[in-house]
């Protein structure tokens, strides 16, 4: 039997696929979820974090926050009526140090990064850093993208600001610098054309009572049908032969972010980043038990 692949999650609460991934990830049998870092990681945030954890039966995992004890709020009320009341909380440790930690125990673990990178940067700045990292942002534009793969609003780009990368620019031009054996980059242009519906929850229904996570994630579609950024970058970290890839080079300009290929500067570290994901049902259900 194939051993459990070992995960920590940097997430963030401003947008919920985050913590549906959360759900996904913390029971998913072919994951060992060890550990959680929050942005910023505010105290409801990781009272949020801890109540989904503990509905789920995973209170062992270690949470870290990048901005212990701040008490401004970050939770919306989609949350409350997803899983009920919780209380603040404080985290177990920083972001760096939890993720330190977890090396130290488990160095071939994948990190998986759904937020601003500043939590990832804090923990490089300590000299050490992860070996398998899937970060969820970048773009991959015209140069890369084969014309009958684009999405109609991106024909045309070789460049487009994302959400995640621009949250900290500086702290993700440091990250993509470090060679590593392997970096991928869950893009822009492939997320957006990922939304999962209703229909496609009826895939998964007659799995749901088998799993804790699926079944708290079908709860959260059941209230909000959306793209689902987080979950399509940490399916394609447990698969990634899901989606069709490039060898490339991130590159930042005037607030945006494209990459050239890889061949171009084959002095520099590169990544992998998506094209193309050519049966999102098949990806969808990567989610299953």
């Amino acid at each position: 039997m194939q051993s459990k692949l070992p995960f920590h999650f940097d997430m963030e609460t401003a947008d919920p696929d985050d913590p549906m991934t959360l759900a996904i990830l913390a029971t998913h049998p072919k994951v060992n979820l060890i550990s959680v870092s929050v942005h910023p990681g505010g105290t409801d945030q990781i009272g949020f974090v801890r109540h989904v954890l503990r509905i789920l039966g995973r209170e062992d995992i270690r949470i870290g926050a990048g901005t212990p004890k701040s008490t401004a709020s970050r939770v919306s009320g989609f949350y409350r009526e997803w899983v009920g009341r919780f209380e603040h909380s404080e985290a177990d440790d920083t972001a760096a140090n939890i993720m330190a930690e977890t090396l130290r125990k488990f160095p071939d673990c994948t990190l998986l990064t759904g937020a601003a990178l500043t939590n990832p940067y804090a923990l490089f700045e300590t000299g050490i850093f992860f070996d398998r990292w899937f970060c969820q942002g970048g773009f991959a534009g015209d140069n890369i993208v084969p014309k009958e793969y684009r999405l109609e609003k991106f024909d045309g780009k070789r460049t487009c600001a994302t959400f995640n990368l621009n949250g900290n620019p500086l702290a993700a031009e440091a990250l993509f610098s470090i060679p590593m054996t392997e970096r991928r980059m869950i893009s822009k242009n492939v997320c957006h054309g990922a939304v999962f519906t209703k229909e496609d929850a009826e895939l998964l229904i007659p799995y749901r009572d088998h799993n804790k996570g699926l079944k708290l994630f079908l709860k959260a579609v059941e209230l909000k049908e959306k793209a689902l950024h987080d979950t399509v970058a940490a399916l394609l970290a447990i698969d990634p032969s899901k989606a069709l890839w490039e060898e490339v080079i991130p590159y930042r300009t005037r607030g945006e972010w494209g990459c050239v290929e890889a061949k171009e500067h084959p002095e520099k570290p590169s990544s992998l980043i998506t094209t193309y994901i050519p049966d999102l049902k098949d990806l969808w259900m990567v989610i299953k038990p």
